[in-house]
């Protein structure tokens, strides 16, 4: 039983020895710090922001309980760069901003620290941000014009897509008592109505950038005069137009026959498909409800370029099979193009109540589809 108090005793003492040396290894690693004293961080800023702007960049940041607080510090190009923003905050949020000049056109990476009036300095906070120049500048386009025409004492300018980030177009035309006349249209419009417009005359248009939504400056490109003036001709009104007889459609894709002068560019008619491809030729009769003087006639695809060749006829008889129908211009789309635009000969073509188009060929045969048919004329 002695020995074994013994060999108890012993194992105590080693044991002890061991903490003991353990505690002088760890003493040993933290000596560096505590010989410094206790390190004390000031507060970071609650929020930052660096909105982006030509040449230059507006940091935006935000206080929150920070009365000691003596200067937020901002370091930028790897510290080469750097500016020191004296503040006196208060409790609860503050807030402010800076306008940092003079930036070349990049991305920057900016490291952000608040110092208090102890000297203390903060942990860091990195943020981002974008200053926009020439090489932005000269990427940008006008916004590109669909067609112009006029309708009663109106002008109306149709224009494809906005580009992602365009912010408005600015048009100045002459109105029919000779004043300039200027108007705003957001890019989220594709149709620009310019009451009273002076027909035969021109208009200048431009462009609206902003390079990301929070920009503090916008990219305004040069005044741009359309090349073709506001026709002298005016556009029918459609309202009463009715499709009286059609070779097949796909109701279920784009909307249906009706759709021809519903005025919405994304709703189509699509020959049919359902029970097999139907053949070609398709074609549509639209009865106009009275002859007219027509002068021009746009016809739209849907989005796609399946459509290729349109005949146009007209008679007063709505049989398809008539023999009174006569064919007044037949036209081809560009590979391209989403428009079919044909100037018919003469001052005139006087048409008769009905307008057949006939579609007898296809790029994707024997697939087809229109979206809108307008007309042009004098009364």
């Amino acid at each position: 039983m002695k020995n074994w108090k013994i060999i108890y005793q012993c194992l105590v003492v080693i044991t002890l020895l061991s903490a003991f040396v353990s505690c002088e290894d760890m003493m040993d690693k933290h000596q560096d710090y505590i010989e410094g004293g206790e390190i004390i961080y000031a507060p970071r800023p609650d929020s930052i922001a660096f909105l982006p702007g030509t040449g230059r960049i507006l940091f935006r940041y935000w206080l929150y309980n920070s009365p000691n607080v003596s200067s937020v510090d901002i370091f930028w190009n790897n510290g080469a760069d750097s500016l020191i923003i004296p503040v006196t905050p208060g409790t609860g949020l503050d807030s402010s901003e800076v306008l940092l000049s003079n930036m070349p056109e990049r991305s920057y990476t900016f490291d952000i620290r608040n110092t208090d009036k102890f000297g203390n300095k903060s942990l860091t906070t990195t943020g981002f941000g974008t200053s926009y120049g020439e090489n932005y500048e000269s990427v940008l386009f006008q916004r590109k014009v669909k067609s112009v025409v006029t309708s009663g004492d109106d002008g109306i300018i149709r224009w494809y897509s906005a580009a992602e980030d365009l912010l408005e177009v600015q048009v100045r035309y002459k109105a029919n008592n000779g004043e300039n006349v200027v108007v705003d249209m957001p890019a989220d419009i594709d149709t620009l109505l310019c009451s009273n417009v002076l027909k035969g005359s021109s208009f200048e248009y431009r462009s609206f950038y902003k390079p990301e939504k929070d920009a503090i400056d916008t990219f305004i490109m040069a005044w741009t005069e359309y090349e073709e003036p506001f026709p002298s001709i005016i556009e029918f009104d459609r309202s009463e137009w009715e499709v009286i007889d059609y070779s097949d459609q796909q109701v279920d894709d784009g909307g249906g026959i009706g759709t021809l002068f519903d005025g919405d560019f994304d709703t189509y008619w699509h020959s049919s498909y359902s029970d097999g491809a139907a053949p070609l030729p398709h074609w549509v009769i639209i009865d106009l409800k009275s002859a007219k003087n027509m002068s021009r006639i746009e016809t739209y695809r849907a989005g796609n370029t399946d459509a290729n060749t349109i005949q146009y006829w007209t008679s007063d008889d709505p049989d398809p099979d008539a023999a009174s129908w006569e064919k007044i211009a037949e036209g081809v789309y560009s590979s391209s193009g989403d428009v079919l635009a044909l100037n018919l000969p003469g001052t005139g073509v006087t048409s008769k109540r009905y307008l057949k188009l006939v579609l007898p060929d296809s790029n994707r045969v024997t697939y087809t589809s229109i979206s809108e048919v307008f007309i042009y004329g004098s009364y």
